[in-house]
């Protein structure tokens, strides 16, 4: 499974010098606290191989990519970005042009969300051909998430982004059964920006419905003990 991290957006590099990454929570740096508990990337030792991150073209970025971010994944690739984009779900594109083969699972994680959870990907896309993709999600009803809606039967109908459209709220993990799925999504949602953009910008959650439109499945898999870290200190780091 090809593992791509977005560190690309507008709030990622701080007023001193730093980046929201390396903010310490319980003595850790953010990025360690929630990407280092994921079960898929602590169960498979090839999986910081398939571990990009995207990161600005900036001093501030370079600098942390090429050395505290280099340290703690020395196996994983960094890309780095000349200019802003128009959102998450494009910036991971540099990530998924990086993909070693279009029929593997990708997984997008903006990893600011701690949580556990048990959930096995590869099994599911493996098990499961109609199902194109999944979503991490916990119970809230705050304005500050994505949120997807189930119908009667339990099955994804919608995906948006900063509208709570039910309870059911994303913990910023999001997993596509391949990237020529993830393409297709995109490409749905960028002939369709007056539905799916929130303040003019892709976000990762919406593309959802660009896998719906296509026929796929999306399923919902529940996180335990979510803390947003991101949060941790009473505002946000």
């Amino acid at each position: 499974m090809h593992i791509v991290v977005p560190l690309a957006g507008p709030d990622f590099e701080r007023a001193d010098g730093r980046v929201k990454a390396e903010a310490e929570v319980d003595d850790a740096p953010l990025l360690r606290q929630t990407l280092d508990t994921r079960a898929w990337l602590r169960s498979d030792r090839a999986s910081q191989c398939n571990l990009t991150f995207i990161l600005r073209d900036s001093p501030v970025s370079r600098r942390f990519g090429e050395g505290p971010l280099n340290a703690w994944y020395p196996k994983a690739r960094r890309v780095f970005l000349s200019g802003e984009t128009q959102g998450a779900a494009l910036s991971a594109l540099a990530g998924v042009a990086l993909t070693r083969s279009t029929s593997e699972p990708l997984c997008i994680d903006l990893a600011d969300i701690q949580y556990v959870s048990t959930f096995e990907p590869r099994r599911l896309f493996a098990d499961r051909p109609d199902v194109g993709a999944a979503a991490l999600t916990f119970s809230s009803n705050k304005p500050a998430y994505s949120y997807l809606r189930t119908d009667e039967t339990g099955d994804v109908v919608e995906a948006a982004e900063k509208r709570v459209i039910s309870q059911n709220a994303s913990a910023g993990t999001y997993f596509f059964a391949s990237s020529t799925v993830y393409l297709s999504a995109l490409a749905h949602n960028l002939a369709n920006v007056d539905r799916v953009a929130y303040n003019g910008l892709f976000y990762v959650c919406p593309l959802f419905n660009g896998v719906l439109a296509s026929g796929l499945r999306v399923v919902l898999e529940r996180a335990e003990n979510v803390r947003d870290i991101k949060f941790d200190a009473g505002g946000p780091i």
